[in-house]
């Protein structure tokens, strides 16, 4: 019988051992391509969560922006709305300044979250019904703490008054990323609110897009 050497087997063990605990060319490609896929389903998933919710805001901000006429109308009162880039607010008017809406179940302050993003265009006009001016303009003293509490009022953009009516404005919401998508708010004198559908495009670069050509 012909002996077996030991380092023979020992060579060969390692052999083996080396070849097993790597990984084949075909097996790194598989966990590659099975890596993008996911990559990308993940991707086409997160683009899709941030639709659906500019889908939801963009009607939510419509569908409050006709309770607030309602409650102008019912209450005989000033309603007005304050646009910002990353959400709105609702203000009353008292006859002498606007004022934060408070205590009311529904119009209260909307905050959005990134990409989502607003802009309004009220080209031309004038705020119907501003602040007055503060006291020390007229040569008479304030307290200071009211002072500060009136400094941090901005005027609303658009004023839906008591008698159904409002001013012009056309109010965007979107995406603001790669291959943006906005949706569109506009509002008439007449109280007139439409509401169009998801358009491609920038929020604010095109908001006025196909705005006033013929159907």
């Amino acid at each position: 019988m012909k002996p077996i050497s030991t380092a023979t087997i020992s060579k060969t063990r390692l052999h083996r051992s080396i070849i097993q605990a790597g990984f084949t060319l075909l097996e790194i490609l598989i966990a590659l391509a099975i890596a993008s896929i996911m990559l990308s389903v993940a991707v086409i998933a997160f683009s899709d969560n941030d639709a659906a919710k500019l889908k939801n805001k963009a009607h939510q901000l419509y569908g409050l922006m006709q309770i607030a006429q309602e409650e102008s109308i019912l209450r005989g009162v000033e309603i007005g709305i304050r646009v910002e880039q990353d959400g709105y607010s609702f203000l009353i008017y008292d006859g002498t300044r606007w004022n934060p809406l408070q205590e009311h179940t529904l119009l209260r302050d909307v905050e959005l979250e990134e990409p989502i993003e607003m802009y309004i265009n009220v080209e031309g006009q004038e705020a119907l019904l501003a602040n007055s001016e503060t006291d020390d303009e007229s040569g008479e003293e304030q307290d200071g703490q009211s002072q500060d509490a009136n400094k941090e009022i901005k005027p609303p953009q658009i004023f839906i008054l008591s008698s159904g009516e409002m001013n012009e404005f056309t109010v965007t919401i979107g995406l603001d990323r790669d291959e943006p998508k906005f949706y569109r708010i506009t509002g008439n004198y007449l109280g007139e609110i439409t509401f169009e559908s998801a358009m491609e495009g920038h929020y604010r670069h095109d908001w006025d897009l196909e705005l006033n050509e013929p159907f």
